[in-house]
């Protein structure tokens, strides 16, 4: 049971920060801005999304940091949002689960309608 609990919750939290509209199409030929532009972070500073997602709420520092543990992300936060700013690439992120959770729903419900109607199927 428990390795079910974690592969549910490394799912969530896992696929709110990348299938957004925002990120899911995003790209760049610069890895680091790569990494930044297709991933959102969500609940930084909420001891309950830190908590529930192991870290995993702060995926632009963890991408743009892999090695550094999960509890200093939050640290980096502010860091590396303003090298952001400074070289104009975009930064997403939300306050938290509800939002995170709203606008992964939002895309995946667009994902799921065809882009062209066939009237005669």
């Amino acid at each position: 049971m428990p390795i079910t609990f974690f592969s549910w919750d490394f799912m969530l939290n896992s696929q709110i920060n990348h299938l957004t509209e925002k990120t899911a199409h995003a790209s760049d030929k610069n890895f680091l801005k790569h990494q930044i532009v297709t991933a959102q972070d969500f609940g930084a500073q909420n001891w309950w999304c830190i908590f529930f997602s192991g870290g995993l709420n702060m995926q632009l520092e963890h991408h743009c940091f892999p090695c550094v543990n999960h509890c200093h992300l939050s640290s980096l936060q502010p860091k590396l949002r303003e090298i952001c700013k400074k070289h104009d690439v975009s930064y997403f992120e939300v306050p938290g689960y509800r939002e995170a959770l709203r606008s992964h729903l939002n895309f995946t419900a667009k994902m799921g309608v065809r882009p062209f109607q066939d009237d005669d199927h």
